[in-house]
């Protein structure tokens, strides 16, 4: 009989690609690993790995068993689920990851108001940002995570995740004390196109966010600094050396006296942030604690409005 942890580790393994990668993201020995996945392909009567050089790579009766892996594990966590539904007690052990304006913003908040609401509940927070705690929500080692929506994550559309939408938060302008626009009413993104900015590195998911906003406003930033940390990039502005854009879970708890913060009234940025989970699993309660606390640090957006 197959032993559903074996496809597990089958899976895994055409996640990671290697033996040490496998383990590494399991948490076992590459022996360990070994042995199971030769064990698996006892129970299946096949040889399901063949050796390619120095690496061992899937045999095609390997890729037939993979495909059925992820219909059998999907169905496990889909009976996990009805079970539960039938569980008179409310007591479970779950695990979040989220990325660290998440957890400051509003994870954290909702893990406390959960535990008061149903105090048989156990949740542990993890930080990660968004492509590991996929990984991480694929391989059972959290059981979800918050991430940002953005296309520079191709670990969203794995067909085995389902993306439930928390909040989208608005970014703000961060400018100098002594800036023209700085204490006026609510600017417009345009007006910034001829500034100095400080944005966070290529390729991150907020330089994404805002450099998609610039073009639809008809410009492209002059950057001139890198700061992927936010409060770092507001130090920068501080210092009078250009202007930046922040969401507002990232914006510093104590701002320097000499920044601005201004509305954005056109154009403006917009992190979408979203609960993602192993697909036929059962976390309501948990995404709506997090949403309504979400909801609540950030106010209800309404997509497409400026």
């Amino acid at each position: 009989m197959i032993d559903p942890r074996h496809l597990r580790t089958l899976r895994a393994l055409g996640d990671h690609g290697t033996v040490i990668d496998t383990a590494a993201a399991l948490h076992l020995t590459p022996s360990a690993v070994s042995q199971q996945l030769a064990s698996l392909a006892r129970s299946a009567g096949c040889a399901i790995l063949e050796r390619n050089g120095r690496r061992v790579v899937l045999t095609e009766a390997g890729k037939v068993l993979l495909n059925h892996a992820e219909t059998i594990l999907e169905q496990i966590e889909l009976a996990h689920t009805d079970l539960r539904h039938f569980q008179q007690r409310q007591i479970r052990h779950l695990k979040i990851s989220a990325f660290p304006t998440a957890i400051a913003g509003f994870v954290a908040e909702a893990v406390a108001r959960l535990g008061v609401r149903l105090p048989g509940w156990h949740v542990e927070i993890e930080e990660a940002e968004t492509d590991e705690s996929l990984t991480r929500l694929l391989d059972h080692d959290v059981d979800l995570a918050v991430v940002m929506i953005t296309s520079n994550h191709p670990g969203l559309a794995d067909q085995r995740i389902d993306l439930l939408p928390l909040v989208v938060e608005n970014y703000c302008a961060v400018l100098p004390t002594g800036h023209p626009l700085a204490g006026t009413a609510p600017i417009r993104l345009e007006d910034l196109a001829a500034e100095s900015w400080v944005l966070s590195r290529h390729n991150t998911s907020c330089r994404e966010v805002v450099a998609s906003a610039c073009a639809v406003a008809g410009f492209q930033p002059r950057v001139k600094h890198h700061a992927t940390d936010f409060a770092a990039a507001v130090g920068i502005v501080a210092a009078g050396l250009g202007v930046t854009v922040v969401p507002e879970l990232g914006l510093p708890p104590v701002l320097p006296e000499s920044v601005r913060i201004q509305a954005i009234a056109s154009h403006t940025p917009k992190r979408r942030i979203a609960a993602a989970v192993r697909r036929n699993s059962d976390h309501g309660e948990l995404v709506d604690a997090l949403r309504c606390a979400a909801t609540d640090r950030c106010g209800p957006q309404v997509e497409g409005a400026e």
